[in-house]
């Protein structure tokens, strides 16, 4: 079972959630108007790949942000929620042509937006230990810019692969 202790996670698996982590898809230059319409744009974008039904999914990604925004600052938000008809968590990188306004705790607007499922049953735990990863992947000043720079999914997807080990490495 994976605990979180102090913002560390303590795991065997650690090397499991870290591959959660890494986006199943890659969007770029998304037109958003809103956080609505991302929640409702990212359950569509998720429940197409999952072959399960978009308004379900859009609905839970926005329960979550109206409960509070997954805006971190930075420009980056991380949209998440559990839902059914899964079996093991799903994450999807979309980058937006234009920022919108998240809420984050900065006050700077987002345009980078890191959607995670997890299935409904699934362990809390993992959970809270992706979340856990990503917050550390995501304070990096340099995985930051990185990021910002990819020009293409293959850029993104390697950004997060190198990104993704360092931060699984530091919090081991």
């Amino acid at each position: 079972m994976n605990t979180i202790e102090k913002g560390t996670i303590v795991t065997g698996d650690i090397w499991k959630i870290a591959a959660w982590l890494q986006p199943r898809e890659i969007l770029l230059d998304v037109d958003l108007r809103d956080r609505a319409h991302a929640c409702e744009f990212l359950g569509a974008e998720i429940a197409r790949e999952h072959g399960l039904d978009a308004a379900p999914i859009g609905r839970a990604l926005w329960r979550r942000e109206q409960a509070a925004s997954t805006g971190l600052g930075h420009g980056f938000a991380i949209p998440h929620a559990r839902i059914g008809g899964i079996a093991r968590p799903f994450t999807l990188f979309a980058r937006t042509q234009d920022p919108i306004d998240f809420r984050a705790p900065d006050g700077a607007p987002v345009s980078q937006l890191l959607a995670i499922i997890v299935p409904e049953q699934g362990a809390r735990e993992d959970h809270l230990a992706m979340l856990a990863l990503i917050s550390q992947l995501l304070s990096d000043p340099t995985f930051r810019a990185r990021l910002g720079r990819a020009v293409r999914p293959v850029d993104v997807e390697e950004t997060f692969r190198s990104g993704i080990t360092h931060a699984a490495d530091s919090m081991k």
